[in-house]
Protein backbone atom coordinates (compact mmCIF):
# COMPACT_ATOMS: atom_id res chain seq x y z
CA UNK A 1 0.00 0.00 0.00
CA UNK A 2 2.72 2.45 0.78
CA UNK A 3 4.80 1.65 -1.76
CA UNK A 4 2.05 1.95 -4.26
CA UNK A 5 0.48 5.16 -4.28
CA UNK A 6 0.43 9.05 -3.11
CA UNK A 7 2.26 7.61 0.51
CA UNK A 8 5.35 6.37 -1.72
CA UNK A 9 7.52 9.59 -0.92
CA UNK A 10 6.77 9.04 3.05
CA UNK A 11 8.70 7.29 5.61
CA UNK A 12 7.26 3.82 6.69
CA UNK A 13 7.28 2.04 9.68
CA UNK A 14 6.18 -1.44 10.14
CA UNK A 15 6.29 -1.34 14.06
CA UNK A 16 4.21 2.13 13.48
CA UNK A 17 1.66 0.25 11.42
CA UNK A 18 1.88 -3.21 14.08
CA UNK A 19 1.29 -0.71 16.77
CA UNK A 20 -1.76 1.13 15.37
CA UNK A 21 -2.92 -2.18 14.18
CA UNK A 22 -2.72 -3.39 17.39
CA UNK A 23 -4.33 -0.36 18.90
CA UNK A 24 -7.83 -0.75 16.69
CA UNK A 25 -8.26 -4.26 17.33
CA UNK A 26 -8.42 -3.71 21.39
CA UNK A 27 -10.55 -0.93 20.55
CA UNK A 28 -13.47 -2.66 18.81
CA UNK A 29 -16.44 -0.59 20.03
CA UNK A 30 -14.92 2.40 18.12
CA UNK A 31 -12.28 1.13 16.13
CA UNK A 32 -12.83 -1.27 13.46
CA UNK A 33 -9.53 -3.69 12.02
CA UNK A 34 -10.34 -6.74 9.69
CA UNK A 35 -8.24 -8.71 7.45
CA UNK A 36 -8.98 -10.61 4.33
CA UNK A 37 -7.14 -13.96 3.59
CA UNK A 38 -6.81 -16.26 1.24
CA UNK A 39 -5.59 -20.05 2.30
CA UNK A 40 -2.31 -19.20 3.11
CA UNK A 41 -1.18 -15.56 3.24
CA UNK A 42 -2.92 -11.90 3.89
CA UNK A 43 -4.60 -9.84 0.42
CA UNK A 44 -5.76 -7.13 2.21
CA UNK A 45 -7.70 -5.31 5.55
CA UNK A 46 -9.78 -2.70 6.16
CA UNK A 47 -9.45 0.21 9.40
CA UNK A 48 -11.93 2.67 10.20
CA UNK A 49 -13.42 4.15 13.24
CA UNK A 50 -16.23 5.49 15.07
CA UNK A 51 -16.05 9.87 15.24
CA UNK A 52 -18.57 12.10 16.24
CA UNK A 53 -19.89 15.15 14.36
CA UNK A 54 -18.10 18.71 14.57
CA UNK A 55 -21.21 20.13 14.56
CA UNK A 56 -23.52 18.88 17.07
CA UNK A 57 -24.65 14.80 18.02
CA UNK A 58 -24.70 11.74 15.87
CA UNK A 59 -21.57 9.93 14.67
CA UNK A 60 -20.11 8.24 11.58
CA UNK A 61 -18.19 5.43 10.97
CA UNK A 62 -15.09 6.85 8.72
CA UNK A 63 -12.64 4.92 6.81
CA UNK A 64 -8.48 4.80 8.10
CA UNK A 65 -6.97 2.61 5.48
CA UNK A 66 -8.58 -0.12 2.75
CA UNK A 67 -6.45 -2.27 0.76
CA UNK A 68 -5.86 -5.10 -1.06
CA UNK A 69 -3.13 -6.55 -3.31
CA UNK A 70 -2.74 -5.95 -6.63
CA UNK A 71 -3.24 -9.59 -7.38
CA UNK A 72 -6.41 -9.75 -5.69
CA UNK A 73 -8.23 -6.52 -6.68
CA UNK A 74 -11.23 -7.32 -8.68
CA UNK A 75 -11.67 -10.33 -6.43
CA UNK A 76 -14.75 -10.23 -3.34
CA UNK A 77 -11.88 -9.28 -1.08
CA UNK A 78 -12.48 -5.47 -1.40
CA UNK A 79 -16.25 -5.99 -1.27
CA UNK A 80 -16.45 -8.50 1.51
CA UNK A 81 -13.93 -5.97 4.02
CA UNK A 82 -15.96 -3.15 2.88
CA UNK A 83 -19.37 -4.48 3.49
CA UNK A 84 -18.15 -5.59 6.88
CA UNK A 85 -17.43 -2.02 8.12
CA UNK A 86 -20.51 -1.06 6.47
CA UNK A 87 -22.55 -3.51 9.00
CA UNK A 88 -20.02 -2.59 11.61
CA UNK A 89 -20.81 1.31 11.70
CA UNK A 90 -24.62 0.24 11.25
CA UNK A 91 -24.25 -2.11 14.68
CA UNK A 92 -22.67 0.69 16.21
CA UNK A 93 -25.09 3.46 15.57
CA UNK A 94 -23.62 5.27 12.62
CA UNK A 95 -26.09 8.00 10.94
CA UNK A 96 -23.40 7.75 7.75
CA UNK A 97 -19.88 5.64 6.58
CA UNK A 98 -17.36 7.55 4.78
CA UNK A 99 -15.10 6.01 2.78
CA UNK A 100 -12.36 8.23 0.95
CA UNK A 101 -9.83 7.55 -1.61
CA UNK A 102 -6.65 9.09 -0.78
CA UNK A 103 -3.62 6.94 -1.86
CA UNK A 104 -4.10 7.63 -5.84
CA UNK A 105 -3.80 3.86 -6.63
CA UNK A 106 -6.86 2.70 -9.07
CA UNK A 107 -9.38 5.68 -8.46
CA UNK A 108 -10.98 4.96 -10.93
CA UNK A 109 -12.16 1.20 -10.36
CA UNK A 110 -12.49 2.04 -6.77
CA UNK A 111 -14.95 5.06 -7.73
CA UNK A 112 -17.08 2.47 -9.68
CA UNK A 113 -17.18 -0.39 -6.29
CA UNK A 114 -18.30 2.32 -4.04
CA UNK A 115 -20.68 3.77 -6.29
CA UNK A 116 -22.14 0.02 -6.72
CA UNK A 117 -22.23 -0.45 -3.20
CA UNK A 118 -24.31 2.55 -2.57
CA UNK A 119 -22.00 5.44 -1.66
CA UNK A 120 -22.01 8.72 -3.34
CA UNK A 121 -19.21 11.03 -3.82
CA UNK A 122 -19.41 14.83 -2.07
CA UNK A 123 -15.97 16.10 -2.60
CA UNK A 124 -12.35 15.39 -3.32
CA UNK A 125 -9.15 15.24 -1.43
CA UNK A 126 -6.27 17.21 -2.03
CA UNK A 127 -2.84 17.23 -1.11
CA UNK A 128 0.29 19.60 -0.60
CA UNK A 129 3.63 18.61 0.94
CA UNK A 130 5.22 20.64 3.28
CA UNK A 131 8.81 21.33 2.90
CA UNK A 132 9.12 20.17 -0.07
CA UNK A 133 12.59 20.38 -1.76
CA UNK A 134 13.06 22.48 -5.00
CA UNK A 135 14.35 19.39 -6.38
CA UNK A 136 11.80 17.09 -5.35
CA UNK A 137 8.80 19.30 -6.45
CA UNK A 138 10.80 19.35 -9.78
CA UNK A 139 11.18 15.78 -10.08
CA UNK A 140 7.23 14.73 -9.19
CA UNK A 141 6.17 17.30 -11.82
CA UNK A 142 8.37 15.52 -14.41
CA UNK A 143 7.46 11.98 -13.30
CA UNK A 144 3.76 13.05 -13.94
CA UNK A 145 4.73 15.00 -17.26
CA UNK A 146 4.39 18.26 -15.96
CA UNK A 147 7.50 19.81 -17.27
CA UNK A 148 9.42 23.29 -16.76
CA UNK A 149 9.50 25.13 -20.11
CA UNK A 150 12.19 23.99 -22.53
CA UNK A 151 12.38 20.67 -21.35
CA UNK A 152 11.25 17.43 -23.41
CA UNK A 153 10.73 13.74 -21.30
CA UNK A 154 12.74 11.34 -23.05
CA UNK A 155 15.45 13.44 -24.67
Amino acid sequence: MHGEGAFRDLDFSLVDCTELAKKYIARPDTHFFMLAEDEVKPVGFFMGYLTRYFFGPGRMATELAWYVTPEKRGSMAGVRLLSAFRQWGKNKGAKEICVGVSTGTDLDRTEQLLKKSGFVKVGGIFKKTVNESWWRRIWRRWEHGILPRGLVKGR
